[in-house]
């Protein structure tokens, strides 16, 4: 609840400040990193670091946020634009979350209960609930906060778009989610149903069949349309040369294989490889995610790859796959478990014991205010239970949709959770200013609640509240900012290797440098994989690419070729005099020998040097 007399209010002042101080601290404490290689590509080619200047086609993210972003780093480019994009977006995000979470209990303890209290006791008490919130944040969020990733950072826009639809700050909020359909449509969309709950709840108690209403209400959902329609036809237009074009066909089909059906596997699917025209060695290609040497490999025959993987994977029912979900739905629901790493092994506490704190928090609160508006028992009772019900089945049917997807990281499911208890907590919010404050339609004199029941309702609340979430804090805290220093730390050490190899490589720049992709991503097998710190890079062009991954053939990386004197085909441009090969020490290139010679080409490979104890650079001719 927001102090209207003053703008900006002292709650959001106070939270500005606290916020502020608490990025600097988790940066000073643990530095910030990109979560994956992935995050660390888009910003090299945002930055210029892919092609040697700043390029606006980073591929993940919507044409108009990703070239805003690359014109930032024509001016600014010695700087990781990028990165302070995501802290801002996060921080901001946040700083909405906070002062709305602690502003209403603040508030209500502060102005309502009584008479007002002295300005010095007031302040301490909003000081006091800002903390408590931001230490509730710090144990459940923990390392996302520093180990950045663009689809966490739009699950917090999304739930502080929330939020302020909530607070009905329409503008705000839509403008909030278009960025974060700019930064993350995938995510975005996948957030919006919890957001349009939350409107939907606000249409719901301005009354269904009320002009202004309706007026209120759906003026956002519109809004929200529209510019989410016009943010797909600015990328459209952005991507609308046949190079993209057939680029972002053969992206799709690829994003397709590998992160939803698969490869099938050679031997038991001979007779499909066969029809279209793949060998073996090309399928090692594919195994390998080397496919950037074949052009061969194009967006037809991934999208034929991708239509049989389909058929294989719809050979087992929806209902199936569905049936072998319930069962890990609900183990994630209910189980328990102090977290032991960032990712894995995964755990989902304390996310779902904060859910289902404020589900009952939330009910209590519902149940509470429909004692004022109903004298029977079950009236209360139903008309309690309806919204957080259609809550969990919304978030189950998401959830299963998911699990059988097979798609189940941590920067997925904690994204779910954070939407949902957002939606939660508002919703307990405003039914807790209604029981407090609040004026009540339908007040029956008889069913109305003695005043007293008032200040015990608080203090039942607040002393609950303050009880689970202590002792939550109490026995996670310590767990969660433990795996984040142990994550950040073990990043670094790993790191070591892949800083010594890129200084080689960039002391060689008369080279050029093809790397194996999953020896870019690790080198052993230690529960880490190569990221990078933000600020700490230098933003020259690299004289290294991958022979795959999921910027393989687009118009950028034939524009990188190009930069450094290459064949736009990288199966030619690998023979190029000043071209070398990395991979990772334990790994051999028989893989390749196999390929050429199946293209009629015999091939040799010469050790050149290693590198960090962990890397070969091979002369291949």
């Amino acid at each position: 609840m927001e102090n209207k007399k003053s703008f900006p209010s002292a709650n959001s002042i106070i939270t500005g400040l606290i916020t502020i101080v608490f990025a600097v601290v988790m940066g000073l404490l643990y530095s910030y990193w990109f979560d994956l290689n992935d995050d660390v590509l888009m910003k090299d080619i945002l930055a210029g670091v892919f092609t040697g200047t700043p390029e606006g086609h980073n591929i993940q993210m919507l044409y108009p946020i990703s070239f805003l972003i690359s014109l930032v780093y024509k001016v600014f480019g010695k700087i990781d634009c990028y990165g302070i994009y995501l802290l801002l977006c996060q921080y901001v995000s946040l700083f909405v979350l906070v002062r709305s979470f602690a502003g209403v209990i603040s508030d209500i303890l502060v102005d309502k209960v009584g008479h007002k209290a002295p300005k010095i006791a007031a302040t301490a008490m909003r000081i006091i609930c800002i903390l408590v919130v931001m230490a509730v944040f710090l144990t459940v969020v923990g390392g996302h906060f520093v180990i950045v990733q663009y689809t966490f950072v739009v699950a917090m826009m999304c739930s502080a778009a929330a939020v302020l639809f909530f607070e009905r700050k329409d503008i705000a909020a839509t403008a909030l989610i278009i960025l974060a359909f700019l930064t993350r449509s995938e995510m975005t969309l996948l957030m919006l149903p919890f957001v349009l709950l939350v409107i939907f709840y606000r249409f719901e108690d301005d009354g269904f069949f009320r002009e202004n209403g309706l007026k209120k209400n759906a003026l956002p959902v519109i809004a929200i349309a529209a510019g989410l329609i016009i943010c797909e036809l600015f990328h459209f237009a952005g991507y609308s040369t046949k190079d993209w074009r057939e680029f972002n066909s053969f992206f799709d089909s690829r994003t397709e294989v590998y992160d939803f059906y698969q490869i099938p596997s050679y031997d038991e699917n001979k007779d499909f490889y066969d029809s279209i025209g793949l060998k073996e060695s090309e399928y090692e290609l594919l195994v390998n995610y080397n496919f950037g040497l074949d052009d061969a490999i194009d967006a037809e025959k991934m999208a034929e790859i991708a239509a049989y993987g389909k058929k294989l994977y719809n050979e087992k029912s929806v209902f199936y796959r569905l049936a072998g979900c319930i069962s890990p739905y609900l183990y994630r629901l209910r189980s328990v478990a102090k977290p032991a790493g960032f990712e894995y092994p995964m755990t989902d506490s304390p996310w779902n014991i904060v859910t289902w704190i404020m589900y009952l928090v939330t009910y209590v609160m519902l149940l509470l205010y429909e004692s004022k508006r109903h004298k029977k028992t079950v009236s209360r009772l139903l008309f309690a239970a309806w919204r957080p019900a259609l809550l969990f089945a919304g978030r189950t049917l998401i959830w299963l949709y998911i699990l059988v997807r097979g798609r189940d990281p941590i920067r997925i499911t904690h994204s779910l959770y954070l939407i949902e208890i957002t939606v939660l907590v508002v919703l307990a919010e405003e039914m807790l200013r209604r029981v407090v404050t609040g004026p009540i339609r339908e007040r029956d004199s008889e069913s109305d609640m003695p005043r007293l029941y008032v200040t015990e309702v608080l203090h039942i609340f607040a002393g609950f509240c303050l009880v689970a979430f202590a002792s939550m804090c109490f026995w996670f805290m310590g767990p969660s900012l433990a795996v984040t220093e142990a994550e950040c730390e073990g990043r670094a050490e790993y790191n070591k290797a892949y800083e010594e190899l890129y200084d080689y490589c960039s002391m060689h720049s008369d080279n050029f440098y093809f790397m194996d992709v999953y020896t870019s991503v690790a080198y052993e097998d230690t529960g880490y994989t190569y990221s990078q710190k933000m600020f700490g890079e230098s933003n020259a062009v690299s004289n290294v690419t991958l022979m795959g991954g999921w910027a393989s053939k687009s118009p950028i990386e034939k524009e990188k070729l190009r930069t450094f004197g290459l064949s736009e085909n990288m199966g030619n441009a690998i023979f190029d005099d000043k071209a070398l090969v990395i991979t990772d020490k334990d790994t051999d290139l028989e893989w390749m020998k196999e390929y050429y010679a199946d293209a009629g080409r015999a091939i040799s490979a010469e050790k050149v040097v290693e590198v960090a104890g962990e890397f070969l650079v091979w002369d291949v001719r």
